[in-house]
């Protein structure tokens, strides 16, 4: 593509381009329509004529002002004045449908800041009350959980107090048992046997 835009270039400028070239630019559908349009402003360039300007008096059909005339002056000083006017009613002059305008959104402003300011106060009340909600439900489960925890406790000393009472009464008769079976020993033996043991 940049080979035919640097053949189209040198065609257009006059430069010889060889049969291959031209070929190359023909076969090119862009550049085949791009060189039928180029011959043809050539073409109407080279039949260009100039033609004479006809004579006519320019005095007769324009009549000729002066610079400074009276209505000119008066035209340039009533536009002077209209613009001094203009502009001190732009800057003097208040716009109230723009004071209007602003007036009406800063009391919209102020109506949305008191309404989000409402809805803060309501989320601090809702979490505030949230906040004592789960304060008071803590302390019902700690309430709860300490007076488990001595119920259970207490449950395990009775249990532990009811073995340790088995286990005694166990004990004891264990030990009677054996007494007896001393006692039951001895009474078999003759006294010689026991005063040697």
């Amino acid at each position: 593509m940049a080979n035919l835009d640097m053949l189209f270039e040198q065609w257009l400028e006059g430069k010889p381009l060889s049969d291959a070239q031209r070929q190359q630019l023909n076969a090119d559908p862009e550049y085949a329509v791009m060189m039928v349009q180029a011959q043809h402003w050539q073409m109407q360039s080279r039949e260009h004529q100039q033609a004479p300007v006809p004579k006519w008096d320019r005095e007769s059909t324009l009549e000729p002002q002066p610079r400074f005339s009276k209505r000119n002056n008066f035209a340039a000083w009533a536009i002077a004045a209209s613009v001094v006017v203009c502009s001190l009613a732009v800057l003097l002059v208040p716009d109230n449908t723009r004071d209007s305008a602003l007036m009406a959104q800063l009391a919209k402003q102020t109506q949305l800041l008191q309404s989000q300011q409402k809805q803060i106060d309501q989320l601090q009340n809702i979490i505030t009350a949230q906040n004592e909600l789960q304060q008071q439900q803590m302390y019902q489960l700690t309430k709860e959980a300490i007076t488990t925890g001595r119920v259970e406790r207490q449950e395990d000393i009775t249990n532990l107090i009811t073995y340790i009472k088995t286990q005694r009464a166990q004990d004891q008769a264990y030990l009677r048992m054996q007494l007896n079976d001393l006692a039951e020993q001895v009474q078999e033996q003759p006294m010689t046997a026991i005063a040697r043991n």
